[in-house]
């Protein structure tokens, strides 16, 4: 019986797998809207409490929002263009500094020699094999493919967005009226509320912090004479939604920025911009996020990295950005349902002691 139904939880996560994966198309943007209305829930609400009709306020709200994103968006445009056009010269720029630094600590005459014979099979290749060129796309060719793809995506999302805000009471009190017993009428209210206002609490605290991350980054970088300043603020606080990896990306572009800028001089100068933002991240990251967010939300980091890497190998970079809401969420429900409290319990970093269910015991 208990190798059965390890079999079902596995033929049921295999099928998941294949699901999300070839309806991206479409759980991508309702995962996003859904993950954003809950995120926008609590303002909506307050408007109601000042006595506005919520489709009224649910669209104050999303038109506010949408403003906002368009703003930054289009502040960032500028900037991000010029990033995309200097990093494949400043990558020209390191690379050449590396293969020069080779070849002062190498034996030279032999890498020479070995150039030289190099070029030999290059000529005498040549001049046997055709050459084919591939013409690269313009860069104002990719920016405006994606542009409308996000464009189109992106209003899709807004509606999603809206017509939860407006509709999703309606939609959950006729999930209760459907489910048969009063005891799972409870537990789903339960469960629902719960995802509602800790999810809610983790997306609005989170975002408030990388909002924060992103002008203490961008006005550090900016003080240093960094190019871009804004952008790379931006940047981090975007990817500081991706635990570790955003992290590490973020640290490598620098790295890349640093040490691609003629005008630094020295090591010291190349490295200083990624070192001041890893330490910027470091305090956020093991003082400020902690002590906002609590042992609730604690995460075991190799169970994020693995999640990270499924829904990035499912979805590509949406499935990065939106791992870490899903896993929280799924947190949520699991510590809210007895006999899946123990995967809750498992999720948790080493410092969570206890489930929910356990803790409201005791006290």
């Amino acid at each position: 019986m208990a190798g059965l139904r390890s079999a079902s939880w596995l033929a049921a996560l295999v099928l998941t797998a294949v699901v999300a994966s070839i309806a991206s198309e479409l759980l991508i943007p309702l995962i996003l809207a859904a993950l954003l209305a809950i995120l926008l829930r609590p303002l909506v609400r307050g408007l109601e409490k000042l006595r506005v009709p919520p489709y009224l306020g649910a669209l104050v709200v999303v038109a506010g929002t949408s403003a906002i994103l368009i703003g930054t968006l289009q502040l960032a445009q500028g900037p991000a263009t010029r990033v995309l056009e200097d990093l494949p010269r400043a990558a020209a720029r390191v690379a050449d500094e590396l293969h020069a630094l080779k070849r002062s600590m190498g034996d030279g005459k032999s890498l020479s020699q070995t150039m030289e014979v190099f070029e030999d099979f290059q000529d005498g290749a040549g001049s046997q094999l055709q050459r084919v060129q591939i013409e690269p796309v313009p860069l104002d060719t990719q920016l405006l493919s994606i542009g409308a793809t996000v464009v189109v995506t992106g209003l899709g999302v807004v509606l999603l967005v809206y017509f939860f805000l407006v509709h999703g009471d309606t939609l959950f009190r006729r999930l209760i009226e459907i489910t048969p017993t009063l005891t799972d009428k409870k537990r789903t209210v339960e469960i629902v509320r719960a995802v509602q206002s800790d999810a809610s609490r983790y997306l609005l605290t989170i975002t408030v912090i990388n909002i924060g991350l992103a002008l203490a980054v961008a006005g550090a970088l900016w003080a240093l004479g960094v190019e871009n300043a804004v952008f790379w603020g931006l940047v981090a606080g975007t990817l500081n939604f991706v635990p570790y990896l955003g992290a590490a990306i973020v640290t490598g572009a620098l790295l890349l920025v640093g040490f691609g800028d003629t005008a630094n001089v020295g090591p010291i100068a190349a490295l200083t911009p990624a070192i001041v933002y890893v330490l910027i991240n470091a305090v956020e990251a093991n003082g400020l996020t902690p002590w906002l967010l609590g042992r609730q939300f604690a995460i075991n980091p190799l169970v994020i990295l693995i999640w990270l890497m499924l829904w990035g190998w499912l979805w590509g970079v949406p499935g990065v950005l939106l791992g870490v809401p899903m896993l929280v969420c799924a947190k949520v429900v699991l510590s809210r349902v007895e006999r899946f409290q123990a995967w809750a319990v498992l999720m948790g970093d080493r410092e969570t002691l206890s489930t929910p269910l356990e803790r409201s015991t005791v006290s």
